[in-house]
Formats: structure tokens, C-alpha cells, sequence
């Protein structure tokens, strides 16, 4: 995580997604919906650069390569938000990225290393994953509504099952159900399997409702003049 192959990205991610929101801040507001089709065409791609890499290098496998972790499926739904302007799929890229890839990009797990594609595939996906999570908040002002975060937690949940029953059946590690990641991360510091599951769903919950108290007051606000009206 110390190392200059990866804290330089981190430093380069930093510095663009700033000036990048503060571009799109001062562009016209006719400009805000295609630039976000933009940011969700780029999404698709990234993860797409993946699929063309283990191909290519031919390590694809049902095992290892379906687009099922967190941030791959959420590369999918941050389109839809960007796109469609989608309440419910804005909820879960906003919980879902800042709340988990972000963390992943100070804990990388890379199949490669500099200069190989898949090291800058992997930052290019996660840094346009916090991009486009955050245009959808600065820029399209789009908001949690209130109840957001046990939607996104049932949602969580819903989305593991399925990916579980993959795990099983190919032996693979998606969601890392099965085994902790092969690289160190915070998981490590929850407990052996499968105790870290059940940590990392209190932890969840806790990190959801501190990304949401922001718009807490917002949406009690919203709430209140609808029963007014």
C-alpha cells in the first residue's frame, strides 16, 4: 500500500477527480447529462479493458473472472445512474463505491504490477467508479432518500446470495464469501472465516449511515413537506 507503484496513482486520482468535478461545476447545465453518459460509457469499458485482458493473457475463467466483486458489478449499476438518472441505482453506486472501492484503492488487489495493463486497469476502473459516484452527488445533485441505507443493505445482501451459490459451484472467491483476499486488507484485522463476514456486515451498516448523515437532514426535510402536502 506504501509502495510508489501505488501510492503514485493514488496521488494522480487525488489531484484529477477534484479539478475534473470542478470543470463539470462550471460547465453549462446542458452539458451535465451527456458528459454523464460519458462517465457510464467509461465504466462499461473499464471493466470491459479487464475482460480483454484475461483473455487475451488467457487466464479468463469461470472461477476467477466474472464480473461478480463489488466494484466490477458496481461499475454496471453507476451506468444505469449516470445514464437513467436512476434513484435506486445512485443509492448503491453512492454506498457501494465510497464505501468499498474507494477503501480499495488503498488496498489493492492487482494481479500485476507496473507497467502491466491490468495495473492501469485496475486504478483507471476504481478512479472512474469515485469519479462517477461523485458527479452524481456534485454535479447531477442527486440524493439518498430517506430508507437508503436498508435498501442498499438488503440489496448487499440480496446480490450475495446469488454470487455464494457461484462461489460453491466454481470454487471461486467472489465478494471474498469463501477466503480472505490474498492480499492484506482490512479484512484480515475481522477474523477468520466466517466471523469476518459477519464483522464486515456491522462495519457496513456503520460506514452506510456515516455516508448518509450528510443528507439525513435533507431528506427529513423532504419528508416532512410531503406529509404537509
Amino acid at each position: 500500500m506504501l509502495s510508489a507503484e501505488h501510492a503514485w496513482p493514488l496521488v494522480v486520482i487525488a489531484g484529477v477527480i477534484p479539478l475534473a468535478l470542478l470543470a463539470a461545476r462550471r460547465m453549462p447545465e446542458s452539458w451535465v447529462d451527456p458528459v454523464a453518459v460519458v462517465l457510464a460509457a467509461a465504466l462499461i469499458l473499464a471493466e470491459a479493458w479487464w475482460w480483454m485482458i484475461s483473455i487475451v493473457q488467457g487466464i479468463w475463467t469461470f472461477q476467477w473472472s466474472l464480473p461478480l466483486h463489488l466494484c466490477e458489478a458496481a461499475c454496471f449499476v453507476g451506468a444505469v445512474a449516470l445514464w437513467k438518472r436512476n434513484r435506486f441505482a445512485f443509492e448503491i453506486t453512492y454506498f457501494w463505491v465510497l464505501g468499498g472501492s474507494l477503501p480499495g484503492l488503498f488496498t489493492p488487489n492487482i494481479p500485476g504490477h507496473f507497467p502491466d495493463a491490468v495495473y492501469f486497469q485496475y486504478y483507471t476502473e476504481h478512479g472512474l467508479l469515485v469519479l462517477g459516484s461523485l458527479y452524481l452527488v456534485i454535479v447531477m445533485r442527486m440524493r439518498p432518500a430517506r430508507g437508503a441505507v436498508l435498501r442498499v443493505c438488503m440489496a448487499t445482501i440480496a446480490y450475495a446470495i446469488p454470487v455464494g451459490i457461484v462461489d460453491y459451484v466454481t470454487r471461486g472467491n467472489y465478494l471474498f464469501l469463501r477466503n480472505l483476499p490474498p492480499t492484506r486488507t482490512l479484512l484480515d484485522y475481522m477474523g477468520p472465516w466466517p466471523w469476518y463476514l459477519v464483522t464486515l456486515t456491522v462495519l457496513a451498516v456503520i460506514v452506510f449511515s456515516v455516508l448518509y448523515l450528510p443528507f439525513a437532514t435533507e431528506s427529513r426535510r423532504e419528508s416532512q413537506t410531503e406529509v404537509r402536502v
